[in-house]
């Protein structure tokens, strides 16, 4: 029985956790304190007869900061995927892989060694200031699946922060 792309086609969406200890430190006249607080990606329907990649999502991560200083703090943050791909998300038995990549053209991809880096300026006095910076997906060609709802959570992420000027105590 040949498949129809109706019939095949694949609701897709993935949930990460991040895993991303709170950093905090002072500033040269005050304090610093961040924390990644969501992130999101959602794939498109996928088509498995097309067997091209034919959804390639943005994802967007989400940090908050606060801080007490009168001065503008630039604030840098550095995150690295604790496992490597491939990835997989699942529907029953049934898998689904994917990538995570640092650029948009999706050349670099996302894990322990290649690492999302987002730069923002952090106001003075800024109260839960917040930040966003982008990750891209891909889920390759050619993956005969059966139609469903395909999910990962928990991918562990971790990270630096730093901040320019640099905190008395750190950032």
């Amino acid at each position: 029985m040949k498949k129809t792309a109706a019939a095949a086609a694949l609701s897709l969406a993935l949930t990460t956790l991040l895993v991303f200890p709170e950093r905090a430190g002072g500033a040269a006249n005050g304090s610093v304190t961040c924390s990644v607080v969501t992130t999101t990606l959602g794939f498109n329907a996928y088509d498995p007869i097309s067997g091209t990649a034919d959804t390639l999502p943005t994802g967007t991560i989400n940090v908050q900061c606060t801080s007490t200083s009168n001065s503008v703090i630039s604030v840098t943050y550095n995150l690295t995927l604790a496992t490597s791909p491939a990835r997989a998300m699942a529907s029953g038995a049934n898998n689904v892989t994917y990538d995570l990549y640092t650029d948009s053209a999706r050349t670099i991809q996302w894990n322990t060694i290649n690492q999302v880096s987002c730069t923002f300026s952090l106001a003075a006095k800024a109260t839960n200031q917040q930040s966003s910076c982008s990750f891209y997906g891909k889920i390759p060609g050619s993956q005969d699946v059966p139609a469903g709802t395909y999910t990962q959570t928990g991918l562990a992420v971790g990270g630096t922060w730093s901040c320019n000027p640099v905190p008395t105590g750190g950032c």
